[in-house]
């Protein structure tokens, strides 16, 4: 299919109202143009318009002051170092698309990967304290009294080894 076939004499009325026409001072632009036939510009309009709807952002040339040429798509650019012939122009047009593609598909991917902040969780269940109703059994109160009482005990009994040895050695 030629891309004459590919393009009609004028895009949808939808899309009429978004078409900019490239800015002039391109030579090698409008010399593919010319090579192409009289319908490349509206098949140029509607590619452009594909990549904004597609990709969400914009397809350019740019003319550096040394006078090459470079098109842009998105973040992604394809450097010419000389004037291109029709064909080096659609394959930097593609390679940058291509390359503009795959930085989004790479930034998307990152994006899925990265951790997101951190959500505070609750601790495990291990972790918590019964509930009160399980806590107050006779068996848990008898089990705490009995807690205090060898705490009592043993502090007592460690208090009078001591004073008793104080009072050995005072003597």
């Amino acid at each position: 299919m030629s891309i004459d076939q590919l393009a009609r004499d004028e895009p949808p009325p939808e899309l009429a109202c978004r078409i900019q026409a490239w800015k002039d001072g391109y030579p090698w632009l409008e010399r593919a143009f010319k090579e192409i036939g009289p319908r490349a510009r509206a098949v140029s309009d509607n590619w452009r318009v594909r990549i904004e709807d597609e990709l969400k952002t914009t397809l350019d040339f740019k003319l550096r002051p040394d006078g090459t040429a470079v098109v842009w798509c998105g973040m992604s650019g394809y450097d010419f170092h000389h004037d291109p012939t029709t064909k080096e122009l659609f394959e930097g047009l593609a390679e940058a698309y291509r390359r503009e593609l795959k930085r989004r598909r790479h930034t998307e991917a990152a994006r899925r990967r990265a951790p997101s902040a951190p959500q505070p969780q609750a601790p495990p269940l291990r972790a918590l304290w019964p509930p009160v109703a399980e806590s107050l059994t006779l068996k848990v109160m008898l089990l705490a009294r009995l807690a205090d009482l060898t705490t009592i005990f043993l502090t007592t009994t460690a208090l009078t080894f001591v004073l008793s040895a104080v009072a050995i050695l005072v003597r």
